[in-house]
């Protein structure tokens, strides 16, 4: 495949260029908007976004996880808006800049992460049948999996070949 054929690409200046479809960039910047709204109210649904760094049921470790939070959530919380922000206000843009993309990449793993726990993704899990009500939220899944993976490899491109097996990913 051209490279000019995928949908993210890096250019001779550095910059990305992207070439996804209408339709998906107004998905991405309306579920980053609606992840962003989630992540204020500590819903369940973002328990993989935040999780626990110290589990178990006694005193200790209820401590050590209360100072844990008290350290990082405002870090955690400030860096998920702020990507979560940057593909909203970049949504339509045809290049992006390499922190930029970087920022989408971790945009939409914010958006997969508090999707599939929604969804209650597991590695078993099978497309729901069209008339299931969860198969629109799974739709959005696959296609930020899909943004994922066209993002990833552009930037895998970019990595020199030297000690990797065959010389590929």
């Amino acid at each position: 495949m051209s490279r000019s054929r995928e949908p993210i690409s890096r250019r001779s200046d550095g910059r990305y260029d992207v070439r996804v479809d209408p339709g998906v960039r107004a998905v991405l910047a309306a579920v980053a908007t609606q992840v962003a709204g989630m992540l204020e109210h500590d819903r369940a649904s973002t328990v993989r976004v935040f999780p626990p760094a110290y589990v178990g049921d006694d005193a200790e470790a209820a401590a050590n996880e209360r100072s844990y939070r008290e350290l990082v959530d405002t870090a955690l919380r400030a860096h998920h808006h702020e990507v979560l922000e940057l593909v909203v206000t970049t949504a339509e843009h045809d290049t992006l800049s390499a922190e930029e993309l970087g920022a989408w990449l971790s945009a939409v793993e914010t958006m997969r992460l508090t999707l599939g726990t929604r969804l209650d993704v597991s590695e078993e899990m099978r497309t729901p049948h069209p008339s299931d009500p969860t198969a629109p939220e799974f739709a959005v899944y696959e296609l930020l999996g899909a943004v994922q993976t066209a993002i990833v490899d552009a930037l895998a491109a970019e990595l020199p070949d030297d000690g990797r097996p065959e010389g590929a990913l």
